[in-house]
């Protein structure tokens, strides 16, 4: 009889824990009068789709796991900053009947876990971020120096430029593309006066004019591949600067990501490599007229989408050095196929094809 009250009691606490979409697991409470955070750091770490690739010696790699580690070490490493981590995974349930939070969102300040929450998400159609903005806003740190740097890394496929249903494996009604990305990553933001100093984007094909377009007006900088990043990503490692190397610009934290980046993929990629810096200072001049000439020249076709960028110069686009304007490449040709005797890049990734 005992036995079956504590198995009741047990079944039941599942039924409520299941109704809430999150759980805290664990907390820490730090000193007060913490000093004011120097910077900010969030990875979005998409693990809701097909991710197993194999390393040069065959090792299998699973849902985003390096780059998992990585988050971990910078986020420990912080001891000046705060650090987010988003692991979105597959949502299952339990007795395929309760829901189970299977995502992890941790939360470093001053290289201390103080939070690890495990959630789902309740609205099976929300927007997309929507949870995970929510979880920013409960728990960050409001205190910032005047010179706060701000980085969002976001790991995962290609962002769609439209009609991104299905994106997750588990929750294919909430539609991923460029603009419900920039919307949701603007939701992270302090207020309507904050920006990203840098935003990361470790997918393929999302180096495009429309990307920036809809960055642009809230984010300093974005790095990218315009083409395929070869289920790889970008090495976030030197992020470590701004403790070793106080006052490192998030212009020199970009740069060391990319050449360690081009580096790595330079020894083992046969195929193009292709990455970009986009400086909005100087993009955000053009950026709008440059997001319309490419869109008008796409083909009405939706196989296009599902297809691996061109270097937008093959468009010919009218005006096309100053669309080169605040743009840094790190571009390497295939060594073999019609496009190995090419040397320079624009930068910019379109969609094949023209009208």
């Amino acid at each position: 009889m005992k036995n079956f009250i504590l198995s009741l009691i047990l079944f039941a606490g599942l039924i409520i824990s299941g109704c809430s979409h999150t759980s805290e697991l664990s907390m820490k409470t730090l000193p007060e009068n913490q000093s004011a955070i120097s910077y900010s750091v969030t990875y979005y770490i998409h693990a809701d789709s097909d991710y197993l690739y194999h390393t040069p010696d065959g090792k299998p790699v699973r849902e985003n796991s390096k780059i998992l580690t990585t988050a971990f070490d910078v986020a420990e490493a912080a001891h000046s900053g705060e650090v987010f981590i988003y692991h979105q995974r597959p949502e299952r349930k339990f007795l395929g009947l309760f829901p189970r939070k299977s995502s992890r969102f941790y939360h470093y300040k001053n290289g201390q876990l103080i939070n690890r929450v495990n959630y789902r998400h309740p609205d099976k159609k929300e927007a997309f971020l929507a949870t995970e903005a929510q979880l920013m806003k409960q728990y960050r740190a409001h205190n910032r120096t005047e010179t706060h740097q701000n980085y969002f890394l976001y790991s995962g496929h290609e962002l769609p430029s439209e009609n991104g249903f299905g994106y997750h494996q588990t929750l294919p009604d909430i539609n991923v593309n460029t603009a419900a990305f920039a919307k949701g990553i603007q939701n992270f933001l302090l207020s309507d006066d904050d920006r990203f100093s840098l935003v990361v984007l470790s997918t393929c094909n999302n180096g495009t004019p429309a990307m920036a377009d809809h960055l642009a007006p809230f984010t300093d900088l974005m790095l990218a591949s315009p083409q395929n990043l070869h289920l790889s990503h970008i090495n976030s490692d030197a992020i470590a600067k701004l403790e070793t190397e106080p006052g490192t610009s998030p212009t020199q934290i970009a740069h060391s990501m990319a050449e360690q980046t081009f580096e790595r993929l330079e020894e083992t990629v046969l195929t193009t490599i292709t990455l970009a810096l986009y400086d909005f200072k100087d993009v955000r001049a053009y950026i709008n007229s440059l997001a319309s000439l490419t869109a008008s020249d796409e083909i009405p076709d939706p196989s296009i989408q599902f297809q691996d960028n061109v270097d937008c110069a093959m468009l010919s686009l009218p005006d096309s050095a100053r669309f080169r304007e605040g743009v840094e490449t790190w571009f390497k040709p295939a060594r073999f196929g019609r496009q190995s005797g090419r040397n320079t890049h624009s930068g910019w990734g379109c969609k094949p094809g023209v009208r």
